[in-house]
């Protein structure tokens, strides 16, 4: 397995009545550069309803793994950069973080991270 080295990290929040509209709408990129873009090791969309927020986080080994990805037609479709988005999404923050401790895998399994 590949060393993570960058997490993108979204939070959204859904407009009144949107949030099952969000987390289809959030986890669809994701789901979609799997096994397609290489360094891409971890990936997880998570929904606090009682906060109406999704939670994006996708880890790989480089930052460019994603960020070249997002370059190619294939990768601005899959993100769905045409998409108007504005009528789910009300707030949205994006973090390019690093990763400084963690664990990828179940505790007792045997891993090269």
């Amino acid at each position: 397995m590949n060393e993570p080295t960058y997490t993108f990290l979204s939070v959204s929040t859904a407009k009144p009545g949107r949030i099952d509209d969000l987390v289809e709408l959030a986890k669809a990129p994701s789901e979609r550069m799997e096994l397609k873009v290489p360094g891409m090791i971890a990936r997880q969309v998570s929904v606090d309803r009682q906060r109406n927020t999704v939670v994006v986080w996708v880890t790989f080994a480089k930052r460019n793994d994603l960020y070249d990805y997002l370059a190619t037609e294939e990768g601005r479709s899959d993100h769905g950069e045409d998409n108007d988005m504005t009528d789910i999404i009300e707030t949205f923050e994006m973090y390019d973080l690093v990763p400084v401790s963690g664990r990828l895998a179940r505790v007792g399994q045997n891993t090269n991270i």
